[in-house]
């Protein structure tokens, strides 16, 4: 959004702002790759501010760290003279600066002058490196990594440069049914809850990938390239060692390094990581699906509620997987997942995820409503009872169900089909004994 000259948005759950304060009339160009990210003004403090103003004084500059990937260079340094703002970095692009950024020292506020005509490449730059360095120490990690979504999960493929993480995506893109690229070169991995959860972000390389999504982490694997095709599990240590070098981080200050070891550590512990050598082909893909969709891990209802509540009501949509059978015939529970979004309104037919009866979470279908938003539901799959709710205790309305190959069926293009079931409820016992015997069978 921008108002006043301000913009403000959301990556991960983190909230940053961009202030144009320079003296010149000149509109500040935006990067593209946020608009997806755009979020509207909230109380919360953000994670950090930056402020683009007329100039910053660089002049007391000690140079700590000089990274170059291709042309694009980060010179990292201090300020010995400075009113709080010590921490300093240069932008350069083919030899010349772009762009020149102070901060204070737990990066909450930052200063950054542009120089020359390369607007979007030093707001770019300067936003990744305070993104990476605010949120150290929340339990999240910018990692450098190209990552997939599958079955409701994200698939996380790590490795030096041109080892083939794009190319391993693309692989997976082609031969593995129901994969969506989630971002190409820089996701978000945040913990929340006790769990591990990855984010699209605005800093996808050379693949314009922007996509404001987030998946559960269903696995992180090493790719390294070989004259064959194998996989193996890594652990403890190993897994730590896989971590490190693809999480973007300012490691000789402690305060960061020990934020982003406690990502690591936890990561290394919790999550499944793997090490494949491999060749860019199709049997590469097809062996790391098989290896690693294997994990199914449930989240606690508590912590998959939690978040999708968080993601919903920024907008975004959130894929979930259905426990048990109340809403056959439609939705097969411990098989299919819904889409879930945020409404406004619920009508009379609508699949909802509620709290209902002030004691639990159900995904049942709105059979009745009052003038004053009171909810009765039911699964489609129950024989009898119902469940009574209020409008406000409504997370968000499931659109769609997503099969296991990641094909999506749109929940309301069979109205009939629906009213016909709810007339059947007297005969429903007998139709549902029918259906378990014989479709279930042969579908699960």
């Amino acid at each position: 959004m921008n108002k006043n000259n301000t913009y403000q948005y959301r990556v991960a759950g983190h909230v940053f702002v961009v202030c144009d304060e320079r003296t010149s009339p000149a509109e500040l160009l935006m990067p593209e790759s946020y608009k997806p990210f755009v979020t509207e003004p909230t109380t919360d403090d953000p994670t950090f501010t930056l402020r683009v103003v007329d100039a910053v004084d660089d002049s007391s500059f000690q140079q700590e760290v000089h990274q170059d990937d291709d042309g694009s260079e980060i010179i990292v340094g201090r300020l010995t003279a400075t009113d709080g703002f010590e921490e300093a970095f240069r932008f350069l692009l083919r030899g010349q600066q772009v762009g020149t950024m102070v901060a204070n020292g737990d990066y909450t506020e930052a200063r950054l002058t542009i120089c020359g005509q390369e607007q979007r490449f030093a707001l770019d730059n300067a936003l990744m490196v305070m993104y990476a360095l605010s949120t150290a120490t929340h339990l999240t990690a910018l990692f450098h990594s190209s990552v997939v979504s599958c079955d409701g999960r994200a698939f996380m493929f790590l490795g030096k440069s041109g080892t083939g993480k794009s190319t391993h995506s693309r692989l997976w893109l082609k031969h593995i049914n129901g994969t969506e690229l989630m971002n190409d070169d820089n996701p978000v991995v945040r913990i929340v809850g006790g769990e591990a959860f990855v984010y699209g972000s605005p800093w996808s390389g050379k693949t314009p990938c922007y996509r404001n999504v987030s998946a559960p982490l269903g696995a992180i694997v090493q790719l390294s390239q070989a004259p064959h095709n194998s996989i193996r599990t890594l652990k403890s240590i190993q897994a730590y060692a896989a971590l490190v070098p693809s999480i973007s981080g300012k490691r000789w200050n402690k305060h960061l390094a020990e934020g982003l070891h406690q990502t690591e550590n936890w990561l290394a512990q919790h999550a499944h990581i793997y090490h494949l050598e491999c060749l860019p082909d199709a049997a590469a893909a097809e062996l790391c699906h098989k290896t690693v969709a294997t994990h199914r891990k449930t989240l606690p209802n508590n912590v998959a509620i939690e978040n999708v509540r968080m993601l919903v009501d920024e907008g975004r949509s959130v894929i979930l997987p259905v426990k048990g059978n109340s809403m056959l015939p439609f939705i097969i529970g411990d098989r299919d997942s819904v889409e879930l979004k945020k409404t406004e309104h619920v009508s009379v037919g609508d699949v909802v995820l509620a709290w209902v009866d002030g004691s639990r979470y159900v995904i049942h279908r709105v059979i009745s409503r009052t003038p004053d938003g009171g909810l009765t539901l039911m699964g489609d799959g129950n024989i009898s009872g119902t469940e009574h709710t209020t409008e406000r205790d409504v997370v968000a309305k499931a659109f769609w169900r997503v099969q296991p190959d990641g094909r999506k069926n749109l929940l309301y293009n069979n109205s009939t089909g629906v009213r016909l079931w709810r007339q059947l409820l007297p005969v429903r016992r007998w139709l549902l004994a029918i259906y378990r015997r014989t479709v279930l069978k042969l579908i699960k």
